[in-house]
């Protein structure tokens, strides 16, 4: 259930790989995750008319937490099927046996996962693979290998990730995010800590400069400076990935050579500084950026890359929860963000209620120094910046609810320009 959301339909396509009988469905039937291949197993909506002959129901933890009384869950309870999230289902059934390699943090963990995943596959370790976003290379959210190694993207949120003990896990940095579920910054890295001591026995902990964290059961590397490949990806941060994904690899003993060729032919992940397309001499990119470090760290890349173009940022806050909790921070970062005009759209609340305690508006007037506007909706910032661009001028739309549209919208209206 759910089948369409980033993690779970890693899971439904590794689940049917390795010979699994598996039946899914999700409100729609095309999602940017969904293997395309595997289309036709999939229903639209959700009934309890899906559970026959189902032995066990794996469910996406967002439908109870959207829809507490979603009538095929409630079935299958009544009925005595199994009912479990799908980290309960991937750390139970396929994880058994494997020799675990899990990625966590606040920043970056989707991309060492695939960098170092990618890297093993070059080494020719064949490696499974469960990572929150598309990888370019693989054009999908996972690859399914033969041999011994999971990597898997080890989500704090609700603490999904302490279900994964690991036999290598990295930690590339921990700051405060997810205020819905963590109360303060305490709290999340309490769970930081209870990760660790999940670690296996005579495990490798890697971090990054600032996490602060020892591994109780084993050996602790800590990277302390970012790399220096030249790599196709933009930015230090990227830098500071590879380093870390590196440094996993250098525990496998994998040579160097075939690290550093790796990396250098890594093109990154769908949703991470992504080129999206050129119309009227204007370029337009896409990033999944969300967290004011991210939004900051990636304005900074594109300002590196682009130094004497006009650089328009248009960004849609992510849950009132977070912009509230975290509404200083996001102040400062586009106060020092290096762009020239910023745009902010209204709050995408995903599950959360709007209780007027916060909105873009606020974040707009607080925001001293920039160029800064709000604009509702996404329809009227594509509007406003085909008006307003020119030729030579750069786009980056960032966030996690459904900005990833506007790049699609704002370049056919740039086509349509005269």
């Amino acid at each position: 259930m759910g089948v369409g959301g980033a993690g779970c339909s890693a899971v439904f396509a590794i689940a049917h790989s390795l010979g699994y009988q598996v039946s899914g469905c999700d409100k729609e039937k095309w999602s940017p995750y969904l293997d395309n291949k595997l289309a036709k197993l999939v229903s639209v909506g959700h009934s309890p008319d899906h559970l026959k002959g189902v032995d066990l129901l794996v469910y996406s933890p967002a439908i109870p937490a959207y829809d507490t009384q979603n009538e095929e869950l409630l079935t299958a309870k009544k009925k005595g099927i199994e009912a479990v999230p799908w980290e309960q289902f991937v750390a139970k059934e396929l994880l058994v046996d494997k020799f675990v390699i899990a990625i966590a943090g606040t920043h970056g963990k989707s991309t060492v996962t695939a960098m170092a995943a990618f890297i093993l596959e070059k080494a020719g370790l064949d490696p499974t693979c469960l990572v929150g976003a598309i990888v370019n290379a693989w054009e999908r959210n996972y690859r399914v290998g033969k041999s011994k190694y999971f990597v898997i993207e080890a989500d704090e949120y609700s603490e999904k990730f302490l279900l994964f003990p690991a036999d290598i896990a990295a930690v590339t940095n921990i700051e405060f995010d997810h205020p819905e579920y963590f109360a303060d910054f305490e709290k999340l890295k309490a769970a930081f800590g209870k990760f660790v001591k999940t670690l296996k026995k005579g495990s490798i902990l890697i971090t990054g400069p600032k996490v602060g964290l020892e591994n109780p059961n084993g050996e602790t590397i800590q990277v302390s400076k970012p790399a220096n490949f030249d790599l196709k990806m933009v930015g230090e941060f990227n830098q500071m990935n590879a380093a870390v994904a590196a440094a996993v690899a250098k525990k496998l003993v994998i040579r160097e050579e075939i690290i550093q060729k790796a990396l250098e032919s890594f093109s990154g992940l769908v949703r991470r500084f992504e080129f999206k397309g050129e119309e009227k001499e204007v370029l337009v990119f896409d990033d999944y950026a969300h967290h004011p470090t991210a939004v900051l760290a990636t304005s900074k890349a594109a300002r590196e890359k682009f130094p004497n173009q006009k650089i328009w940022l248009v960004f849609q806050p992510h849950l009132f929860s977070r912009t509230k909790a975290l509404f200083g921070e996001f102040v400062e970062s586009f106060e020092k963000s290096p762009v020239d005009e910023i745009i902010i759209t209204d709050i995408f609340g995903a599950r959360e209620k709007d209780t007027g305690e916060v909105s873009s508006t606020d974040l707009v007037k607080t925001i001293k120094g920039k160029q800064v506007k709000y604009l509702p909706n996404i329809e009227e910032a594509a509007t406003y910046i085909t008006k307003e661009a020119f030729a030579g001028d750069i786009v980056i739309t960032m966030g996690a609810g459904d900005i990833y549209k506007l790049p699609e919208m704002l370049l056919k209206k740039l086509g349509n320009k005269i």
